[in-house]
């Protein structure tokens, strides 16, 4: 039997996996303060205590809806498809022709209500100019 998944993901809510990674990296970020505590004495706490800061880096990511990611991928291996799946909708081209084998950043955060696309200068100069 098939599955659907584009199907499957119209079901999912953001919100909902939202609510759910912060509720798993609270506790992560509990166990890390655990173990810190109990490791002090033995100076491996700070080590620990270093990683809860990490958890609680990444949480207010969640919380903001801020993301961060590398795709990297050789031509034509579908980069573009999957930015598009994952902001939604089409932002990027996505042809039988190579499109994005420039260095590309793609800005969104819960204050725009849409991505910001940054093409480095450089790129973008030699663009105009072929």
């Amino acid at each position: 039997m098939a599955v659907n998944y584009s199907e499957q993901l119209k079901k999912v809510s953001v919100r909902d996996l939202q609510n759910d990674v912060i509720g798993l990296l609270e506790k992560i970020e509990s166990l890390m303060r655990r173990a810190s505590n109990a490791l002090k004495a033995d100076g491996t706490g700070k080590k620990y205590a270093e990683f809860e800061r990490q958890i609680a880096s990444k949480k207010h990511d969640v919380e903001e809806l801020e993301l961060v990611m590398s795709i990297v991928a050789p031509m034509k291996a579908g980069k573009s498809t999957i930015i598009n799946a994952i902001v939604g909708f089409d932002l990027l081209p996505s042809r039988a022709a190579a499109m994005t084998t420039l260095p590309t950043e793609i800005v969104f955060n819960k204050d725009l209500t849409e991505p910001i696309l940054i093409v480095p200068k450089d790129c973008a100069e030699a663009f105009n100019i072929t």
